[in-house]
């Protein structure tokens, strides 16, 4: 059986890493991205996912697929979820451990509830689902400035973010800016075969600690 093609595997250590995950529409961000909060719930760590692109509630159901023991890592407080994408239509039911944040646009209260849970947690990953739909609320440049405070505070607490972003959605000045903030940058694509079909790759380009250069395919 192949083992599975994670970020994990691909550098010897995304501790106090600001991660920047890139890539078109359609190569397997979504994928690599899920193998990153699978791999920190099986590895002790505390998860906390920000989301734009979906609900907490249907992102917990596509973990619970996924994940056997994931009411277990709800039940401590081992995942949890800043919603804002469910302002649009507040659910009638909360989903445990879940944040709602009624404005899109509101960083302070973003930035305040992952400091909370950042605090709470001796091993924390960030995720930022889809990073690019922030981009489109905010102002680009107060975006940096929110960056950069997440980046300042994982460094300090040994912790880590992935921020997962489609490629060629931002102004390229706002891009360069993030890829300076960034402790390490993965890039995805897909290379089409007329008689094997599409093939899902991914490489590290670069990070801080020793790491896979290459093009890898995903399994």
């Amino acid at each position: 059986m192949s083992v599975k093609t994670r970020i994990d595997i691909l550098t010897r250590s995304i501790d106090s890493s600001l991660i920047l995950m890139t890539g078109e529409s359609g190569t397997s961000k979504r994928e690599m991205m899920y193998r990153f909060i699978e791999d920190g719930l099986n590895n002790g760590d505390s998860v906390l996912l920000v989301l734009y692109a979906n609900s907490a509630l249907d992102t917990l159901n596509i973990l619970k697929k996924r994940i056997d023991n994931i009411d277990e890592h709800i039940e401590k407080g081992r995942l949890n979820f800043i919603d804002v994408f469910s302002f649009r239509a507040l659910p009638k039911e909360k989903t445990p451990n879940t944040t709602i944040i009624e404005k899109a646009n509101d960083l302070l209260s973003i930035s305040v509830s992952i400091n909370e849970r950042s605090q709470q947690s001796n091993k924390l990953r960030i995720v930022f689902d889809q990073f690019s739909l922030l981009m489109l609320y905010n102002d680009p440049m107060q975006v940096i400035n929110f960056i950069q405070t997440v980046a300042a505070r994982i460094r300090l607490r040994n912790q880590c973010a992935l921020l997962v972003l489609d490629k060629g959605v931002m102004d390229e000045k706002i891009e360069r800016s993030l890829h300076s903030i960034a402790d390490m940058m993965v890039e995805t694509r897909r290379e089409d075969d007329i008689e094997k079909g599409p093939t899902q790759l991914i490489r590290v380009k670069f990070a801080k600690y020793e790491y896979e250069p290459r093009w890898v395919k995903i399994v």
